[in-house]
């Protein structure tokens, strides 16, 4: 069988039904969203499925030599969802320690399994730009306490399928446990979520003007 750069997409995200298209298809109903930052994107080219503009950014040797493949960029045209050609670009740096040569004012800033994106990129993000983070490093934690963010829905995932909710948003972020004052210093330094008594799959802040 002949190997195709495309494999290492099959592999960790469409074989595993991972590949979240119908979230990013939401929020592209629901959100203004054309130029979008992925940091620790690894090869997760969905995004460039729905998003016209994606840059993407990973320090993974693997991600740097999958991007370079023209495979790539025949998949996303064939499966795209946009009349207009794709445009995406990827980074081998390391987001954390800056990303001075891509240019801000994203519609949509991502973080999945990845970090504090939600603060190291955030001046990436113009003003009423959304994050869209889940809680697996603590990122969506910080991001509640982040005077500059404002959570405006949370996404649910049922039955393998997504969808959004802006109802009853004051019963996230509420810790179980009271025996310690979280703090964005405090969740950064643990780097992993903490117990909520209301959780979601992911949570959509937008960025204050």
């Amino acid at each position: 069988m002949t190997k195709s750069a495309l494999d290492l997409y099959h592999k960790f995200f469409s074989e595993r039904e991972f590949e979240r298209l119908d979230l990013f298809q939401l929020l592209a109903e629901r959100y203004a969203i054309q130029r979008v930052l992925y940091p620790g994107s690894f090869v997760h080219i969905t995004t460039s499925f729905v998003f016209p503009d994606v840059v993407y950014v990973d320090t993974d040797r693997r991600a740097k030599k999958f991007f370079a493949s023209p495979e790539v960029r025949e998949y996303i045209e064939e499966h795209k969802r946009y009349p207009q050609p794709a445009n995406f670009s990827f980074h081998p740096i390391d987001y954390r320690d800056g990303l001075e040569e891509i240019e801000p004012g994203f519609d949509l800033l991502i973080s999945q399994y990845a970090g504090f994106i939600g603060q190291y990129c955030k001046h990436h993000l113009k003003a009423g730009g959304c994050l869209l983070a889940n809680n697996s490093h603590g990122d969506a934690g910080v991001a509640a306490l982040d005077p500059e963010y404002q959570l405006a829905e949370v996404a649910h995932k049922r039955n393998g399928k997504y969808r959004l909710s802006e109802s009853n948003l004051d019963q996230y972020f509420v810790p179980k446990s009271t025996k310690r004052e979280l703090t964005k210093e405090y969740l950064m330094d643990l780097q992993k979520g903490v117990g909520y008594t209301n959780t979601a799959s992911n949570y959509i802040f937008r960025k204050g003007q």
